[in-house]
């Protein structure tokens, strides 16, 4: 138990000596971290945007014009008109 006790005493000795920044300095750096962010963001949806839409247009340009065609719909077969094998 002793040596706990004497590890947090260090911890606190150690945390006097920290030298920590000025609020100023933090409010700043965040500000430049914030903004930073915001802008690859709109570069890389920029470039996304423009990733999409132009393989949105080779692929219409490239592709044929194509009828489609729907198959019809099976012919009914009515039971009574089916021919019926005698032995």
């Amino acid at each position: 138990m002793q040596k706990i006790i004497n590890f947090f005493k260090e911890v606190k000795a150690e945390f006097k000596q920290i030298s920590w920044p000025k609020r100023e300095s933090i409010i700043q750096s965040t500000i430049v971290v914030i903004s930073i962010s915001v802008i690859v963001s709109l570069i890389l949806g920029g470039f996304d945007y423009l990733f999409i839409n132009g393989m949105a247009l080779m692929g219409q340009k490239n592709s044929p014009q194509t009828q489609v065609i729907t198959p019809s719909p099976a012919p009914s077969i009515n039971p009574l008109l089916q021919p019926t094998i005698s032995k």
